[in-house]
């Protein structure tokens, strides 16, 4: 019974301290949260009624000694007068929100189209010079100008927008990053406009059917670029990212000495940290241009005097004018020539080429100055007949680069590249010793139009060309050995049913349980619904392989797989880990590469005091496929005009 009593008081207790609706009109509060809030002096009181009506009587006596008429009359107006303020501070409030989010969008596509931050001030001025006529039949263009100057665009708050910007793109990363089972990383070195060494730092990792390839850190190397330099930028870079270091499956590097010292480069160094083994690779693009460029050695000799010939004429300003119009008069469909940069190696091809397209003129021009003669190579049919060979084969080569450029590509995409190119190396041999020139027009024009085959010297350069085509053969073989190793574990992502047990190479996959791993292979390949899965993936495939190839239309392939092995059971974890992992290797540091050349437009002579903090931020902004918070980011703004 006195249990009942105390349960029935507890209750009454908690009745009262519910704000009760006619205190508004009989003491002036109104209900906020838990607390009751008086009107006409912002107190603040529990929610009692005795605590409500001894606050009114003893703070406003004046009022309570009025008519109860006059006390509503009072009491209504200071409500009215709270409410209007209220609504006064919401709108401004709300105005404030806008523009902030404006300047936040402004400075977003100001980083992504690599502007200066001033070019938010130019941004407003151009804003409110047009404002005046695009709005001239709207009745609130007063109120549209006005919204226009209060929206903060100067320098300073571009700039300030802009790391905020990215420090929002970076907590995206941090999420999916943590949510993701395996990472990638290829990373390359760099100098900017101020001869400061740069690493760039990108991951690969998946993110539910989406395979994302983000940049996680562009640090600056104070001193030495060594290979512990290197390890520990990285280290660094993966601490703040707040990313699990085990979680490193591979790494790609251009393949420098730095890079891939046996005891002091940096995947040694790093793998060390990582706790277990990684896939390391050499860059496939890069070992291409290695590829072209050993292989073609015995014909340096003929780019060297190309080279010679292309700056005599367009490195000297009087000489440029002068074969400019010599162009000009003969009806040229060209404007000059290429220079050619021994940096970019595979420059050569498009420099070989207008060479030759314009190799008439040249001689012409030469003849006019009076050096013809100090060029005898361009009257000799067998210096020409390298000439034209070795444009062609320079041709294929830069083919060949192309392909292998861009981003979100898988590695086994990037293996069948070069294998068919290998295939085509031999179908070019047979075609130059059949003599048929099939595949080397330039090569076949000349020699049509030349009597090459006259000469005592024509078989001699035939062998010479067939050299030169089994120099590339070896090279690219010898090159792409470890790529070859893993073919068969590569085609798994996309051959799960067919591929056997024994041809896959698990040497740098020790994390993986090997003998479940090959119990669930088993399970795998034994249920027809999930072998149905992988059969019904690449017909898919095959329809974006064709309407890429037909239509240039683009889809993204390696979502789809990622999609295909997600749908598979935790029954076959060993079975998605090897693929995950598999997909989320860098066949390419072109991320990095083309990251450099971003680098160098935002970070330019005119810019070169930036910032390694505001540079970073503007590079993440320019490279990354996330999109910032807007929204958030200007509602949690305390907003200030700039000007």
């Amino acid at each position: 019974m006195a249990s009942s009593a105390k349960k029935l008081k507890v209750q009454n207790s908690k009745d009262t301290r519910e704000f009760q609706t006619w205190w508004t009109d009989k003491f002036g509060v109104i209900n906020k949260g838990d607390k009751a809030v008086c009107v006409l002096c912002s107190g603040t009181m529990v929610c009692r009624t005795s605590s409500v009506k001894r606050h009114f009587e003893t703070n406003h006596k004046s009022i309570c000694q009025k008519s109860e008429a006059e006390q509503k009359e009072l009491i209504a107006s200071a409500l009215k007068d709270r409410n209007k303020q209220s609504t006064s501070i919401n709108k401004f409030v709300g105005k404030n929100c806008h523009t902030s989010a404006v300047s936040y969008t402004a400075a977003n596509v100001i980083a992504r189209h690599s502007k200066p931050f001033q070019e938010g001030e130019f941004l407003k001025e151009a804003w409110l010079a047009c404002a005046p006529s695009l709005f001239a039949d709207f009745e609130n263009k007063n109120k549209i100008i006005q919204r226009i100057k209060d929206t903060p665009l100067s320098r300073n708050t571009i700039k300030e927008r802009i790391l905020k910007l990215a420090e929002n793109v970076t907590e995206q990363q941090k999420l999916d990053i943590h949510s993701a089972s395996f990472i990638s990383l290829c990373l390359d070195e760099s100098t900017d406009v101020t001869k400061s060494a740069r690493l760039a730092v990108f991951a690969r990792y998946c993110v539910g059917n989406v395979i994302k390839e983000e940049l996680i850190a562009i640090k600056s190397l104070p001193t030495t670029t060594k290979g512990a330099d290197i390890c520990t930028a990285v280290k660094n870079s993966i601490v703040e990212k707040e990313i699990d270091i085990k979680k490193v499956v591979s790494v790609t590097t251009d393949g420098a000495p730095s890079m891939v010292g046996k005891k002091i480069g940096f995947i040694s160094l790093f793998q060390t940290e990582v706790g277990h083994s990684i896939l390391e690779f050499h860059c496939i693009i890069h070992q291409q241009a290695l590829c072209a460029k050993s292989g073609l050695t015995s014909l340096d000799n003929v780019m060297a005097v190309v080279t010679k010939i292309v700056n005599l004429i367009s490195a000297q300003a009087l000489n440029k004018r002068k074969f400019d119009a010599l162009l000009d008069e003969v009806n040229s469909v060209y404007n000059g020539l290429l220079m050619y940069n021994n940096v970019r190696w595979l420059s050569r091809g498009s420099v070989l080429e207008r060479f030759v397209e314009c190799l008439e003129e040249i001689r012409l021009f030469l003849q006019n100055e009076g050096k013809i003669e100090q060029y005898p190579q361009l009257l000799d049919v067998m210096w020409l007949s390298k000439l034209m060979f070795f444009t062609d084969i320079c041709q294929h080569l830069n083919t060949l680069n192309v392909k292998l450029q861009g981003t979100n590509k898988t590695i086994i995409v990037m293996i069948d590249l070069i294998r068919a190119f290998e295939a085509k190396l031999q179908v070019f041999r047979n075609d130059i010793i059949a003599k048929n020139y099939k595949y080397f027009p330039y090569l076949k024009k000349y020699i049509n139009e030349s009597d090459i085959h006259e000469t005592t010297n024509a078989e001699n350069i035939t062998e010479e060309f067939i050299s030169v085509i089994d120099s590339s053969i070896k090279e690219f073989s010898t090159r792409f050995s470890q790529f070859k190793e893993l073919s068969e574990t590569v085609k798994f992502i996309m051959y799960p049913d067919v591929t056997t047990f024994h041809t896959l190479n698990f040497s740098q996959f020790d994390w993986l349980e090997i003998e479940d791993f090959e119990m669930q292979l088993i399970d795998f390949q034994s249920s027809s619904i999930w072998i149905q899965k992988f059969i019904d993936m690449r017909k898919e495939l095959e329809l974006i392989e064709t309407e890429r190839l037909t239509s240039n239309i683009s889809k993204d392939a390696n979502n789809k797989i990622l999609e295909t092995w997600n749908a598979l059971p935790e029954t076959f974890n060993c079975l998605k880990k090897l693929a995950h992992a598999i997909l989320t290797v860098f066949s390419s540091t072109y991320a990095c590469e083309s990251l450099f050349s971003e680098m160098n437009n935002i970070k330019d002579s005119v810019r070169n005091r930036l910032t390694d903090e505001s540079s970073s931020a503007c590079i993440l902004l320019k490279v990354t496929s996330y999109n910032p918070n807007i929204s958030q980011l200007s509602s949690n703004l305390q907003q200030q005009k700039s000007h």
